[in-house]
């Protein structure tokens, strides 16, 4: 009887370190997710700002509704804000400021995204294009580097996890 209760508790602490382990290994694939759905959001907004002549209020508006959470509530607060009659720069930055906690991405992204709300600002078409280009270029560089490591990483926590799960248990018995 003691037995069966050894081997159940070494079960479930295995198990869990291992969901531990999957925890981890997943953030890397979510922070690559919300920053491609970043990219294509400022997509949105450089096609709706130059076919539509849209200003950012009602383009951020329509294009937060074609997102999926949490960037969609990131352009909706910009939008929001906007509407309040922040400038443009200092919305953006509220935005993602005010959104980080409910994102998986790190705060050298959010850093990274911090002069898109000056790009925007600028009157000069042709400045605002590259501007919105040097940000998706970062946004794609920034995938293509998640995706590299995500593999070994996910390996690496999924070992360590069941490791340590392992280890705990021995320590246990």
């Amino acid at each position: 009887m003691f037995n069966i209760f050894k081997i159940t508790g070494t079960a479930i602490t295995v198990i869990c370190f291992f969901i531990i382990g999957e925890y981890f290994a997943c953030r890397k694939a979510l922070r690559g997710d919300q920053l491609t759905e970043i990219g294509l959001g400022i997509g949105f907004l450089r096609g709706d700002m130059e076919l539509n002549m849209s200003p950012a209020v009602i383009s951020c508006e329509n294009i937060s509704e074609r997102l999926k959470e949490p960037v969609k509530d990131i352009f909706k607060e910009f939008s929001e804000r906007l509407k309040g009659g922040e400038s443009i720069d200092r919305a953006w930055i509220r935005a993602l400021t005010y959104n980080y906690e409910k994102t998986y991405l790190k705060a050298e992204d959010i850093e990274a995204l911090y002069p898109f709300g000056k790009i925007i600002e600028c009157l000069d078409i042709e400045k605002q294009d590259r501007g919105m280009e040097l940000t998706v270029g970062y946004i794609d560089r920034k995938t293509k580097e998640l995706k590299n490591e995500l593999s070994g990483a996910r390996r690496l926590y999924r070992s360590l996890s069941v490791l340590t799960g392992l280890l705990t248990a021995v320590l246990l018995l």
